[in-house]
């Protein structure tokens, strides 16, 4: 609490200044030192505290940090006078203005307003008040109009505004340069999201755990995501005014529903170099609505293909994704490092090699080889059951030899002679350095048997868990046996994973066995053209480990 030395009268000033530029923090420097000079030049007075805000819009006192500081002060009985500039630098607007005027006064605490003459203790200080806190928001009103029509003359020519930063983007003079390190990651985005059927909370838990950040250094989030993948500026668009405040005295932000003619939602096509195509952009919009719609109606989302998320690159090791529009019937696949980055290889800006020219891969493939394993277990079923019953047997034979009872054994004896070695130590007849070095022995040759009984059990372990798989495997193959061999249900149950390489070759790994299989594959063209309709040849099948 203050103290009232002298009964000299408690004076507290308050300056701001509604921008954060260079000129108007110079001037609300100038301000504060112009007000410490004056309080302290009346013998009279006491300074309390010269209190201010920077870059704050006077038409509102909510978010003004050092006027409610001083209000606060103000009603713990710490001043008797506030000085201000002017009515303007108080507040734009006439409501505020009064109220806080009136709440002073009964609490017994004048205003001073420089500029403009008026003392709230003498008897016509609230009249002109009133008239000049009207005006101080009658020219806050034009000024927001004049600042919106500059505003919306500058959108109109393709002028940016907004943070000199978004993910993908510097904001530079007005114009949007791009980032390439952040570019690559937005490319990523919208390619897992659209070709691979990520969902957004699986894309930024990704980013998230490889260590990227956002914009303001954060965490990525689910909704972070979505907003990228609903920002027209990454396919080369703009729009601007998407949201804008009620009115010029709360300044509240709303989302603009384009009533108002002042400030029209303002788009221009082709704005600027974009980070993704406009199909592609396009596309996200349609796969955002569609798994919006399905939200609503309690369904999950859930990958589209019966190949997704399984199908690799045998040259880089990047997954293979669905191309072109969800209408074809028998879509191609392409390496997701070549979609994004094309087929010329190149350090990318995390040090890793992109780019990649494997060939595509059309799903009548993937078709053909599943539908041909599939024949080929059911028509080779006792050969491979037999072939998973030898190693059953050859399991059972190693366990069989992992037997510890006579490693326990050397244990047993190492221990008795560490014991008469203490006895011999006891009874005079060797030192104790001896039976240090004598039990230091011991423990050794204990500890290392101990690690080989160890690893004999964590091999039974390990061949009991094979027994128990390979069981599994006969029981599965049993079933494919009985399968559709043209369900691509079935498929989606079964295949592990596929690996794509060049000379059309094609590696599959089932759920249901313990090894994979290698096809060679040609199509048989006919004299209509090349289609990827035609059928598909199986040339060699091979069985690999």
């Amino acid at each position: 609490m203050y103290k009232n030395k002298e009964n000299k009268k408690r004076v507290a000033a308050y300056a701001r200044v509604s921008t954060d530029q260079e000129d108007q923090l110079h001037s609300l420097s100038a301000q504060r030192a112009y007000f410490t000079e004056f309080i302290s030049s009346h013998d009279e007075w006491n300074l309390v505290e010269v209190y201010y805000d920077e870059g704050i819009t006077g038409t509102s006192t909510k978010k003004r940090d050092g006027f409610n500081k001083m209000i606060a002060d103000c009603e713990k009985g710490k001043i008797d006078t506030i000085l201000t500039k002017e009515v303007s630098r108080f507040a734009r607007n006439t409501v505020d203005t009064l109220n806080y005027t009136r709440h002073l006064k009964d609490l017994k605490i004048n205003v001073i307003f420089m500029n403009d003459g008026i003392d709230t203790n003498d008897k016509d200080g609230e009249l002109r008040l009133t008239i000049m806190a009207s005006l101080a928001q009658e020219e806050s009103r034009k000024t927001s109009e004049r600042v919106k029509w500059g505003m919306r003359r500058k959108m109109e020519k393709g002028f940016v505004f907004g943070y000199s930063h978004i993910y993908g983007f510097y904001i530079k003079d007005g114009e949007l340069e791009i980032i390439p390190e952040e570019a690559e990651i937005v490319r990523r985005i919208f390619h897992e999201y659209v070709n691979e059927g990520v969902g957004g909370s699986t894309i930024a838990r990704n980013l998230n755990r490889e260590g990227y950040q956002t914009a303001k250094g954060g965490k990525w989030r689910q909704d972070s995501i979505i907003r990228i993948l609903r920002n027209e500026k990454y396919c080369g668009d703009l729009t601007q005014w998407k949201q804008c405040s009620t009115d010029f005295l709360s300044k509240k932000l709303v989302v603009n529903t384009n009533e108002n003619p002042d400030t029209p939602i303002i788009s221009i096509e082709n704005h600027h170099e974009g980070i993704v195509s406009k199909e592609l952009f396009d596309e996200a919009q349609r796969i955002i609505d569609e798994r919006g719609r399905k939200s609503r109606e309690g369904k999950r989302h859930s990958n589209t293909y019966w190949f997704s998320n399984k199908v690799y690159c045998g040259k880089c090791g990047t997954s293979f994704s669905k191309m072109g529009s969800r209408q074809i019937e028998n879509p191609f696949l392409r390496c997701s490092n070549r979609a994004n980055y094309g087929t010329e290889k190149f350090i990318g800006f995390n040090g890793k090699e992109v780019g990649c020219d494997n060939n595509f891969l059309s799903e009548n493939v993937l078709i053909s080889c599943m539908k041909y394993i599939m024949e080929h277990i059911s028509s080779r079923r006792e050969i491979i059951i037999e072939q998973l019953m030898q190693e059953i047997r050859e399991l059972q034979m190693e366990s069989a030899e992992a037997d510890t009872t006579e490693l326990e054994s050397k244990i047993t004896k190492l221990s008795e002679k560490k014991q008469d070695a203490v006895d011999l130590m006891l009874e005079g007849i060797i030192s104790k350095d001896d039976l240090k070095k004598q039990v230091a022995r011991y423990d050794k040759e204990i500890a290392d048997i101990t690690e080989k009984i160890s690893r004999s059990k964590n091999v039974d372990e390990l061949h009991s868990q094979q027994l128990e798989s390979i069981r599994s495997f006969i029981e599965q193959i049993n079933k494919t046996s009985q399968m559709d061999t043209d369900s691509k249900e079935i498929y989606k149950a079964l295949l592990k994973k596929a690996v794509t390489y060049e000379n059309k070759v094609l590696e599959v790994y089932l759920t249901c066995v313990p090894f994979g299989f290698r096809l060679t594959y040609h199509k048989h063209y006919t004299k209509r053209g090349k289609s990827q309709l035609s059928p598909v040849i199986i040339d060699e099948c091979e069985i690999i480990g």
